[in-house]
């Protein structure tokens, strides 16, 4: 669903590069839970995220929705050679797009070396931290995946937003268990173990602070790589 621009804040936007301006681009708002491609759909559009958040996901014949992957302010998705979509575009918040028709991005992109280099960056930045958390999760107990989840998560949000003191993740307890291929209700008991220890408040709208880094660093048991991610994470902001 399309929402008003009443309603879209624009305390975290971001802007896409200027040759998609107005004239090259159209700008739309979404409601939470709308869903701006499907799976199938044509890949007639490239969109670039100004403000909200965004789940890429697929759903099983049995129905079982699976998310693939998160999309931050100042990141493009729908880049592919695909004539279809493989998954998903949905809005996890109040969200403002910038679409941009396919031709033109990649028209755009073939003779533009800073938006070269902006794409390269962002696929570099998703490589190394799905490479990182797929190794991460695999012999982790359920304490230390959502644990890794959610510092991981904050490292991409990060990169893009303004404030450097902002640390909510917009995700409910359906979508990281969508993500991580959890029950509803074994995520819901590890964050509450997570609150007792201080390390994360949560919202009724489906978000989560993270008031301790430290604390999960030690539950996920990556103290030793965190220095690594803590200083890109610096050099980004």
């Amino acid at each position: 669903m399309i929402a008003t621009k009443k309603k879209f804040s624009e305390q975290f936007k971001l802007d896409s590069s200027h040759e998609f301006n107005n004239t090259s681009s159209r700008q739309r708002f979404f409601e939470p839970r709308s869903l701006i491609k499907r799976q199938g759909d044509l890949t007639d559009s490239v969109y670039f995220l100004e403000s909200g958040f965004l789940a890429l996901s697929k759903t099983a014949s049995n129905g079982r929705r699976q998310i693939i992957n998160f999309i931050f302010p100042g990141e493009y998705c729908g880049m592919t050679k695909r004539d279809h979509f493989a998954c998903d575009i949905e809005c996890l918040s109040f969200a403002s797009l910038r679409i941009i028709s396919k031709d033109h991005f990649e028209n755009t992109l073939h003779s533009n070396s800073t938006l070269m280099k902006k794409i390269y960056e962002q696929q570099v930045y998703w490589n190394d931290g799905l490479e990182e958390l797929i190794f991460l999760l695999g012999a982790k107990s359920t304490e230390e995946k959502i644990a890794s989840f959610l510092i991981f998560l904050n490292i991409r949000q990060y990169r893009y937003l303004q404030d450097p003191l902002y640390k909510e993740i917009p995700l409910s307890r359906t979508d990281i268990g969508d993500f991580l291929g959890m029950r509803v209700e074994t995520v819901s008991r590890t964050l509450s173990k997570f609150r007792k220890l201080k390390a994360i408040k949560s919202f009724d709208n489906n978000r989560i602070k993270i008031l301790d880094f430290n604390v999960l660093t030690k539950i996920a048991e990556l103290e030793d790589s965190w220095e690594y991610w803590d200083q890109r994470r610096t050099h980004h902001s």
